[in-house]
């Protein structure tokens, strides 16, 4: 006959693992013998020797009865078994529950089976009727191949199929166990390109050249120069009073006496000819004195004659005077014509000469002006460029990294969907073989429990 490990393969493929199969078959085995009824184990328990200790370990048993003897060498009397609560009360000869010779009991307790009244020597001994659990081996043929008491071979049919039952459980496992790892999309190792700041472009006014502030204003010196040479008349032709006896102005300025009525004596203020009408008036109103008056009057006259001929010699003087002066201011006008001319003339040539000198300086300076405009604005520009060119270099770079990043991760998916697919597959795959074994479980796990209802029922 084939051993149990080629029986079960047979009916559920390679399991490759004969501990769980051994385990298994144990198992089964087990269960078979807790579930039939003691006339059905009846059949293949075994009576151990007379037992003296007071408690014996049961461990891997099946207890069918307990029998202890009641004084009497070979009379054996049925042992009842109580609970382990009864293990003081069974021991109390004032318990109702006290156990006798000939009403013995037993209580299971910790593995062991303590039998009362206690246990002593022939004809106190007692016998326990068990069957022994089988330790089964999947290379076994049978079970009664192992060391242990005889296990009718009609049930071990029932074992397999059992056994078989485990076996698509433990199958079914191994295949939850080997399902793949479900695929993951990993895109955290694909550097995500960072998005260039902001740009900040600015533009430094380009500023116009300030070198027409030095052109020459030649003009406003040619001009200074151009001012004629000043022509000055004759002063010869200025006129002097005639003056008499230098006292030109006195005649004509009266005054009065120094002491009234009292006429001047000799004594150096007869020249005084403020006085000479108010002496006049003296011997008119004072005097009445028609003579000294007349003789007055002379003497007025002769010097007013007198101060007439003076007169006539300075007309005279300053008529040949004022000739003099004016050939002398013609010919100094003259004079300062023709210099002024010249200065004109010569003023014209320095204004031109200064004009052309501004003309060329200006130019000279608008032009370096120019100039240096359009290399301010040059560079502005070029500044402007530059900021321009980094930032779409920037730009540029980034989109690079855009595409890069976009290729990495069509890559990754591009795996991650063929993972997918290949994960699907084995999923169908594996969920195909569960569901086959699962329905091997249910299939052998009925024709177990059916088999071993049928057994506990015959």
């Amino acid at each position: 006959m084939s051993t149990f490990k080629v029986r079960i393969e047979d009916y559920v493929g390679s399991v490759g693992d004969d501990t769980f199969l051994g385990d298994a078959l144990t198992d089964t085995a087990a269960e078979i013998i807790r579930a039939l009824p003691d006339n059905k184990v009846k059949s293949f328990t075994q009576e151990s020797g007379d037992i003296t200790n007071a408690s014996t370990n049961i461990a891997n048993h099946r207890i069918v009865s307990v029998i202890r003897e009641r004084g009497t060498d070979g009379q054996y009397v049925e042992c009842r078994e109580l609970p382990a609560s009864y293990f003081r009360k069974v021991q109390d000869s004032s318990s109702m529950f006290a156990a006798s010779v000939e009403s013995p009991v037993y209580i299971i307790k910790n593995s062991s089976i303590h039998v009362f009244p206690t246990p002593a020597a022939s004809p106190n001994a007692f016998k326990v009727e068990s069957v022994t659990f089988p330790t089964v081996v999947a290379s076994a043929s049978n079970i009664t191949d192992s060391p242990v008491d005889p296990f009718p071979d009609s049930i071990e049919d029932i074992v397999v199929l059992g056994s078989c039952a485990k076996a698509c459980q433990y199958l079914m496992a191994r295949v939850k166990d080997s399902m793949p790892s479900e695929p993951v999309l990993v895109l955290s190792d694909i550097a995500v390109p960072s998005t260039p700041s902001n740009p900040t472009i600015s533009y430094s006014n380009a500023s116009v050249g300030d070198a027409v502030s030095a052109a020459q204003d030649a003009v406003a010196e040619a001009q200074t120069n151009a001012s004629g040479t000043g022509s000055t008349g004759s002063s010869a032709s200025d006129y002097s009073k005639p003056t008499v006896g230098g006292t030109a102005d006195e005649l004509t300025d009266i005054d009065h006496l120094d002491n009234e009525n009292v006429i001047d004596d000799y004594d150096g203020n007869s020249i005084e000819v403020d006085q000479w009408f108010a002496t006049l008036a003296h011997f008119i109103e004072g005097e009445e004195d028609t003579e000294l008056a007349s003789a007055q009057i002379a003497k007025i006259n002769t010097y007013i004659d007198a101060f007439n001929a003076e007169v006539a010699s300075a007309r005279s003087a300053m008529q040949a005077t004022i000739e003099d002066a004016r050939n002398s201011t013609q010919a100094s006008i003259a004079t300062a014509g023709d210099a002024t001319r010249a200065s004109i003339a010569n003023a014209a040539n320095d204004v031109q000469a200064a004009v052309s000198k501004m003309n060329q300086s200006t130019s000279a300076a608008v032009s370096k002006m120019r100039e240096s405009t359009n290399v301010n604005v040059s560079n502005a520009a070029r500044t402007l460029e530059a900021s321009i060119q980094d930032y779409a270099q920037e730009v540029d770079k980034f989109q690079a990294d855009v595409q890069r990043y976009s290729s990495q991760a069509q890559a990754s998916i591009g795996e991650y969907s063929a993972d997918i697919q290949k994960y699907t597959a084995q999923v169908d795959r594996y969920t195909k073989e569960y569901s086959w074994y699962q329905d091997q479980y249910a299939r052998f796990d009925t024709k177990y429990k059916e088999a071993l209802q049928v057994l506990i029922a015959n």
